[in-house]
């Protein structure tokens, strides 16, 4: 499960096409949602959006393997973090609060523990 949350922070991360002022506005939300609590409808809405954003992966996984240069590669990533970004949406989340729950649950054993419960369950 850690693994796969790291997993899915880094195709985030590394996916990420905005404008640097976009980043910029980005982290200065994601700093502010830091000190907000992770309620457990968020917890909810995180397990559903991150099955619809590993079903993404498992679908683009071989097509960015395959890509024949890199302007390919990029488009498919881009295609790729388009629909996780809507799935994470669609999930009731922002891409924001669903990477705070990433950061947070990596280093907090018992958030870990807690999604690790409800990805069982579901």
């Amino acid at each position: 499960m850690q693994k796969t949350i790291i997993a899915l922070a880094t195709v985030f991360a590394l996916g990420s096409t905005a404008a640097i002022a976009q980043q910029q506005q980005a982290q200065d939300t994601m700093a502010q949602q830091q000190t907000q609590e992770i309620t457990e409808g968020m917890l909810v809405k995180f397990v559903s959006a991150m099955e619809e954003v590993q079903g993404v992966t498992e679908k683009y996984r071989a097509k960015f393997q395959n890509a024949e240069n890199q302007e390919e590669a990029r488009k498919i990533q881009q295609s790729a973090q388009q629909e996780m970004i809507a799935a994470v949406e669609d999930a009731g989340l922002t891409p924001q609060q669903y990477n705070m729950i990433i950061q947070q649950a990596q280093n907090d054993e018992e958030l870990r523990a807690r999604l690790e419960e409800l990805t069982s369950d579901s």
